[in-house]
């Protein structure tokens, strides 16, 4: 069996300057404990269960907000996760006295602050995402005029007539966005779009498209997280090979590898480089693989 690893491969910068800020606060006697996390620092399940271990907090629910999480939080630091927060969320947290930490990936503020700064001239938002996802949360928290849309169907319902733009979460498919942008400009000629995929995200969907011939391409990632799920979508809708999601080497002790002979593996930009290198090698130990 032989075992491509498409690259790039490991965290994004976003991921790794999120999470050095979350352990050097860990290890910073002069920080207010006890330390929460709003929200998953990133989607990754093996990243929050390692935090844990730091006396580390992590407050999640599927159904609230970051606004209504922030109420189980009554004392000490709370760190904003890589997703990026509204000003709603932010002045909450002032106004409960708590220490603030800022983890917000760059590239998700400067998806903000364009935003704000287009509303300042007079246009109109359209923003496309994924609902309920942290990310989105934080955009829509930014102004209740945004008009936000996740299906191309969602753009025939909307009626606008002045200046319109357009932005988008950072971790879509940079494939899939391109059909948005030509729809809007279908109906909004004039419409000014800015296309906010990251580059960690573009290199790693161009990756799978691009990928070698293979019986089976694994994608490394949490079952939640928006890049991860991305990957094995434009995987297999591109490159017609078949492919899973799966967490750990644990998501494979059932698997049939017997019509198996080669594999490509990648990963989320919020999936630690051990974690697959945990999977390649449970493979090449079960099938007695090469790389």
């Amino acid at each position: 069996m032989i075992i491509n690893k498409l690259t790039p491969q490991g965290y994004c910068k976003g991921v790794y300057e999120a999470l050095n800020i979350v352990y050097k606060a860990s290890a910073d006697d002069t920080v207010k404990k006890p330390i929460y996390i709003l929200g998953k620092i990133i989607n990754n399940k093996y990243v929050t269960n390692e935090l844990k271990k730091l006396n580390i907090i992590t407050i999640d629910a599927p159904n609230k907000t970051r606004l209504e999480l922030l109420d189980e939080i009554s004392s000490g630091t709370v760190i904003f996760s890589a997703h990026g927060v509204s000003n709603l969320v932010r002045d909450k947290a002032i106004s409960k006295g708590l220490n603030i930490i800022d983890a917000s990936c760059k590239n998700v503020i400067k998806v903000q602050n364009t935003i704000l700064e287009h509303i300042k001239l007079g246009y109109e938002i359209v923003y496309i995402g994924t609902k309920n996802h942290p990310e989105c949360e934080g955009i829509l928290g930014l102004n209740k005029d945004i008009h936000f849309v996740e299906k191309i169907d969602d753009l025939l319902t909307l009626n606008l007539t002045g200046k319109i733009y357009v932005s988008n979460q950072t971790t879509l498919s940079y494939y899939d966005i391109e059909e948005f942008f030509s729809k809007i400009l279908e109906i909004y000629p004039d419409a000014k779009i800015d296309n906010h995929i990251c580059d960690a995200t573009t290199l790693r969907q161009k990756a799978v498209i691009n990928q070698p011939l293979a019986d089976l391409c694994i994608v490394v990632g949490d079952i939640f997280s928006s890049n991860s799920k991305k990957l094995a979508y434009m995987s297999e809708k591109y490159s017609n090979i078949r492919t899973i999601l799966i967490e750990t080497k644990n998501d494979l002790d059932n698997f049939d590898f017997t019509s198996i002979n080669t594999i490509n593996i990648t990963s989320g930009a919020s999936t630690p480089k051990e974690l697959t290198e945990e999977i390649i090698n449970y493979i090449k130990e079960k099938n007695n693989s090469n790389i």
